[in-house]
């Protein structure tokens, strides 16, 4: 399989891009800006919900843009690099769907930090804004809607990674070079490992939301505060 001819390549390139996503943007800004850590603050993730609960806005929107351009710049990285190699597109193509797993993992899952990160929902819009730009901008809007309505970001989260699972499966089985090549496999168990990582870092929201006592974000007090 082509994709097998790169697989150093993809996989040093993978590390790197891990142990970069090492570094958890909400710890450094909630030290930096507001000298306390956000791990011991609220809810204790060092994420953006939890950033936006416990600093406002202004710090989780922060967070949020920091932690998508982890994602962003590795699945960009992935796929221009590639390119300069001279390597096939459907190989490009994959490699930016795997360094930005790489991005998700490194994450959720810091070596630095104890295994102790955020929960990717960011990093993952980041990554998928490059891969699959048109489906996933959709799916923020929609997610969006979900947000504004029910006011739960573990709603937004769940929805969007669920949904990206499902287009790109459909999306990549059905183009003919990939199939063809053999390499659906390589993209399926990429995208699976996205929606469990996300996922399972969600697990005590799905717990707290079958219960009805899952937190709500408090984004449109935010809002008609801000419109007084």
């Amino acid at each position: 399989m082509i994709i097998l001819d790169y697989w150093w390549q993809l996989l040093v390139g993978g590390l790197v891009v891990y142990f970069l996503c090492n570094i958890n943007y909400a710890v450094l800004i909630s030290k930096g800006f507001k000298k306390q850590d956000i791990r011991e603050c609220g809810s204790g993730n060092p994420g953006t919900t939890n950033m936006l609960r416990s600093f406002g806005f202004k710090y989780g929107v922060l967070t949020f843009f920091l932690d998508a351009l982890k994602g962003l710049i590795s699945a960009l990285a992935g796929l221009l690099i590639f390119q300069a190699i001279g390597a096939e597109e459907l190989v490009c193509k994959f490699a930016g769907y795997f360094w930005g797993m790489c991005a998700i993992l490194g994450h959720v899952y810091p070596l630095f930090l104890k295994f102790k990160g955020g929960k990717g929902f960011a990093t993952t819009i980041g990554a998928f804004l490059v891969v699959n730009f048109m489906w996933t901008a959709i799916f923020i809007v929609v997610g969006l809607i979900l947000l504004f309505i029910w006011d739960y970001m573990s709603v937004f989260a769940l929805f969007f990674a669920t949904a990206l699972l499902v287009q790109n499966i459909i999306t990549l089985a059905t183009t003919d070079a990939i199939t063809q090549a053999g390499a659906l496999v390589f993209f399926v168990v990429v995208l699976v490992i996205n929606w469990f990582t996300v996922i399972f870092a969600h697990r005590g929201n799905i717990k707290r939301l079958f219960k009805g006592c899952e937190n709500k974000t408090g984004i449109r007090k935010i809002f008609k505060k801000k419109e007084k």
